[in-house]
């Protein structure tokens, strides 16, 4: 695969998260409720995904904040609750590394984190404690807390992640995963998409390329070439096109602006599901145990792909070099081949066996919060202390520096007796000598 650079994607985030938090600022109905005066509030829910300065709503209402971290475990999330990330077994957000990783995946994967670390500390942080300082100065009395404070005091984190599909890592009580919490129990279908579902006698694959990327928006031929490959297939097909009308729609495909995805993908009859690798769409898939078809193109789409595939439900292809003949051999390959039904059957049965519904137990942890008006009890007291503390580089420093005292002092002290004793020889040796002449 050829995936856009990993830096690149970082700059492209950051980028991403100070213009639609600032866009939201500008909103009229955020101004008022940035200027409110007598508006309170129990708690604030916030998006983790590069929108820190909204965690100054926090400061303004004098309430406990919950993020939710959509894009899964991030090395800040980690750093808000105490936790130093080891790199040595984490892979960076962007990377879909496992975790036995050989030595030149280890040092990629530091090189990464650390410039993210950097950059976004003393470059991106500041951009972010502008916009901040922009939006709520005067709303809020005195001096206006610094961004990386008020992301240390979050109270508790909702991680869009999974035991089953997810790398174990260290943790702490106020990092809960919840992914899976959007599946819900499938609705009624419209009734044209209920027929066409229930009358595929070959199945129905199921094709949308998510919410930020609009298939209207496809390279013309690329369109072209998606709806001959459609129009090959014995199967039918429904495909997300925000666009009434498409041009020579082959008669097995329907088009619609809008799918309720979650209720076709749980429909039995769909046979694989072609997807961007968005983390919402592909837990879907994986909830539903639908093979998928990955065609991967920016952010955290390729990480999601390649541990599809990595795990057997999946194949995936290059936006880029996609052509007719590739595409049809895919989808042949998915639906005909029945290891990728098994596989995804599998990794779905583990998905879904869940002590309680993700929902429901973030529902309960948003609660408890309320109750208990912030708790800072769910994290480690690593999140305040400097990085030399809490990698005992001062003791180790203090042992070190013992450590060559002890050897020094002495070496010093034995030098200068030695350095004493032969000054008196050579003394000695002096006096006999005039006594002799």
């Amino acid at each position: 695969m050829q995936f856009v650079s990993d830096f690149n994607n970082l700059e492209l985030w950051w980028t991403i998260g100070l213009m639609t938090t600032e866009h939201a600022f500008k909103d009229p109905k955020v101004k008022k409720l940035i200027e409110s005066k007598d508006d309170h509030y129990d708690l604030v829910i916030i998006e983790q995904f590069f929108h820190e300065a909204f965690l100054m709503f926090g400061k303004r209402f004098n309430c406990p904040v919950v993020t939710i971290g959509t894009m899964g475990y991030a090395d800040n999330i980690d750093h808000a609750m105490g936790i130093l990330t080891p790199w040595s077994l984490i892979p960076h957000l962007l990377l879909s590394h496992t975790d036995r990783m050989t030595f030149g995946q280890r040092a990629y994967n530091a090189y990464l984190s650390l410039y993210d670390a950097v950059m976004r500390r003393w470059v991106y942080l500041p951009k972010m404690q502008k916009l901040a300082e922009k939006y709520f100065q005067g709303s809020i009395e005195g001096p206006l807390p610094n961004v990386l404070d008020l992301e240390r005091n979050i109270s508790l984190v909702l991680i869009n992640a999974h035991r089953s599909i997810d790398l174990p890592r260290p943790s702490m009580p106020g990092l809960i995963d919840v992914g899976g919490a959007h599946i819900q129990k499938p609705k009624q279908l419209p009734t044209d998409l209920q027929n066409f579902l229930d009358n595929a006698t070959y199945g129905v694959i199921y094709f949308s390329m998510g919410s930020y990327v609009k298939s209207t928006d496809l390279p013309q031929e690329k369109t072209a070439l998606i709806l001959k490959a459609f129009g090959q297939l014995k199967q039918q097909v429904i495909w997300k096109f925000e666009n009434d009308s498409i041009g020579d729609l082959p008669s097995n495909v329907m088009i619609k602006k809008w799918m309720p995805q979650n209720d076709i993908l749980a429909h039995p009859n769909v046979k694989l599901f072609i997807t961007h690798g968005g983390i919402f769409g592909t837990q879907e898939g994986i909830y539903w145990g639908v093979p998928m078809l990955c065609v991967p193109l920016y952010g955290d789409q390729h990480r999601n792909t390649i541990k599809s595939v990595r795990e057997g439900y999946a194949r995936s292809l290059v936006f880029s070099k996609l052509t007719t003949d590739d595409l049809v051999r895919n989808i042949e390959t998915l639906i005909n081949d029945p290891q990728y039904k098994r596989s995804a059957l599998e990794v779905s049965q583990r998905f879904r066996d869940n002590p309680i519904h993700p929902l429901d137990e973030a529902t309960f942890w948003i609660e408890y919060i309320i109750r208990h008006r912030g708790a800072r009890h769910l994290k480690s007291h690593g999140a305040f202390i400097p990085l030399h503390q809490y990698l005992l580089l001062d003791v180790l420093g203090c042992l070190l520096l013992g450590a060559f005292l002890a050897i020094w002092l002495p070496w010093r002290m034995i030098r200068r007796v030695h350095k004493w004793w032969l000054k008196g020889e050579s003394s000695n040796k002096l006096n006999e000598g005039k006594k002799r002449l």
